[in-house]
């Protein structure tokens, strides 16, 4: 059996959130073995109930912004299952708007980079350790097409992507000879619960899906196909790649209708 072929083991951060609850689902359907790790064990325990009783998920505390806490559970993991962990989709992250003439703005950012920059960082570190045991692992971590485009009053969230991103070049030099692979996956415009929440899913809907090739907006699934493009991906020549994921917004605003005519 080759060391590709092998049970393997993926841990998801933020795996309670709209992202992370797709993800763990798809990557179970796919046979794989979860580890899925939140901050909030209320969130986790609605995670349980939407997975159902599967023997291929098990659910962690960890805290991505604070190191101790992603070495402990790191520990935990590998003393639960019996295979070893192959698998690390960096999905955990915050967003919040930080115009910056606010006063609070610097403090915001500090929070954002904590979890959504740091976090990462917190996580390749310690499980990237596992994976050179074995010579082989994947390293999945979610950007946004804001780490791209940038995103007015929201720099914070865009410079941590932005961030995200330039560590993924990074970190798939340094961890490439171990046979360990990293790649990133910059979602554009998705529909989720938090949108819904601040009530901007029609405005954005709205003026957005008409610039959209495919005249839809994301949703979590999309981004949950892409992380089990990259977990089941055998070839190591998939490296340092950022995938946008965004319809083909980015490719161009023409309209093809308004040309053909």
């Amino acid at each position: 059996m080759h060391r590709e072929d092998k049970l393997r083991v993926a841990v998801i951060t933020g795996a309670a959130g709209a992202f992370g609850q797709e993800i763990v689902k798809q990557l179970v359907t796919k046979g794989f073995f979860v580890a899925a790790t939140d901050k909030s064990r209320e969130d986790l325990n609605i995670l349980s109930s939407l997975v159902g009783n599967s023997e291929k998920m098990k659910v962690f505390l960890m805290d991505v912004a604070d190191r101790q806490s992603v070495a402990d559970t790191a520990k935990q993991i590998s003393d639960t299952f019996s295979w070893p962990v192959s698998i690390l989709v960096n999905n955990a992250g915050v967003f919040r708007e930080n115009p910056i003439f606010m006063p609070e703005s610097s403090d915001i950012a500090r929070k954002i980079f904590g979890i959504n920059l740091i976090g990462a960082f917190n996580c390749v570190s310690i499980f990237s350790k596992l994976m050179v045991k074995e010579k082989f692992g994947r390293v999945i971590n979610i950007a946004s097409s804001a780490g791209i485009m940038g995103a007015g009053g929201a720099s914070a969230y865009a410079a941590s992507k932005g961030g995200i991103i330039a560590a993924t070049k990074s970190w798939a030099r340094e961890l490439g000879h171990f046979g360990i692979t990293v790649n990133a996956i910059a979602p554009g415009i998705c529909q989720t619960p938090m949108m819904k929440k601040e009530d901007k899913s029609l405005t954005v809907e709205k003026l957005m899906k008409p610039l959209i090739p495919v005249r839809r907006l994301g949703t979590p699934f999309d981004v949950a196909e892409a992380v089990v493009f990259f977990a089941a991906c055998k070839t190591d020549y998939i490296n340092g790649e950022v995938l946008t994921l965004d319809g083909g917004l980015y490719t161009g605003t023409i309209d093809d209708e308004a040309v053909v005519n």
